[in-house]
């Protein structure tokens, strides 16, 4: 099933009518609206990304945005969205329907004799996904617009979309997969202690994609992780291979590229937007993540991709 919707929403509209949907089917929404709100009652997997403005999802007392740069996956618990933009914000929210992450899962993990001999695939292994932020790539993020874009052209096919979503799925769990990979290079001896290393950062992470537009400190995204400064600074530079510093300042160039190429906005007011303190200060971020200046970015025929290490720490 596809909710669509190309105007302001009534709160409470979109929320009831996929309160309606039963959890046996998947459904997708797709919206391009300045104004929306919405629940989802976390009984099943979600995954939310945007477009051309934020989502913001309250998830467990906390502010998630979700952004051009970003998707969130949300296996579990209820969480409330919010969109306000100036401009329409295109919005792709999938909810795979009850037991199907479960069985990719298991279909991943059990031996091809075992499938042959049983007919079906192991569903009792837990699904690895916690609900942070993830940076766009180059497996997931193809599917998405794949499936946003047959989702504006109208396509209403649940045989396909089921098809799209079980390659959704492994695409999600290839790059958990590599991330934990990534992460195995934390000197931690015990498993446990390096998975909650990696829901530390991913606090900060979300914290710095959520508010990198405000003035940040060192200590104010240590306090989002629970972590004292020099700790924080330690195993971030571990997971993601980049200071915070860095960290952000990608994010803050990113955003800003997008402006300069989409927008008619005065270098003055993007700096201001996107966080940073002086022109000098974005020009030099162009030129050292992205080799161009302004004025190039203004003629780029291409947005320019966000590239923060390994993205969120845990998909």
């Amino acid at each position: 099933m596809i909710l669509r919707r190309t105007h302001e929403m009534v709160s409470g509209d979109l929320s009831a009518a996929l309160a309606r949907q039963p959890s046996t089917e998947n459904t997708v929404v797709s919206l391009h609206t300045q104004v929306a709100d919405y629940s989802l009652d976390g009984e099943r997997f979600a995954l939310l990304s945007a477009w051309g403005g934020r989502q913001e999802v309250t998830l467990d007392n906390r502010r998630i945005a979700v952004d051009d740069d970003t998707w969130l996956p949300i296996p579990a618990g209820p969480a409330t969205v919010r969109i306000r933009g100036s401009e329409p914000v295109n919005v792709l929210t999938v909810l795979f329907r009850r037991g199907m992450p479960e069985e990719v899962l298991g279909a991943l993990i059990t031996p091809d004799d075992r499938l042959l001999d049983e007919g079906e695939a192991q569903v009792s292994a837990a699904l690895p996904f916690i609900p942070h932020l993830q940076t766009h790539d180059r497996g997931v993020t193809p599917v998405l617009l794949f499936i946003r874009r047959h989702c504006e052209m109208g396509l209403n096919d649940p045989l396909w979309f089921e098809e799209q979503f079980a390659f959704l799925l492994e695409r999600m769990l290839a790059r958990h997969r590599d991330v934990l990979q990534r992460a195995r290079g934390v000197p931690v001896r015990r498993a446990a202690t390096r998975r909650e290393i990696l829901r530390r950062v991913s606090l900060a992470t979300d914290f710095i994609h959520s508010n990198f537009d405000k003035p940040l400190m060192l200590g104010d995204m240590a306090r989002a992780a629970f972590l004292s400064r020099h700790h924080f600074l330690r195993l971030f530079k571990h997971i993601h291979e980049v200071t915070p510093h860095e960290y952000l300042q990608r994010k803050r160039t990113t955003v800003a590229g997008r402006l300069l190429r989409g927008s008619e906005m005065a270098v003055e007011d993007i700096v201001k937007v996107v966080g940073f303190d002086s022109r000098s200060t974005l020009f030099r971020a162009l030129r050292r993540f992205h080799g161009v200046t302004p004025r190039e970015c203004r003629r780029a025929a291409d947005s320019l991709t966000f590239m923060g290490g390994v993205g969120a720490a845990a998909a």
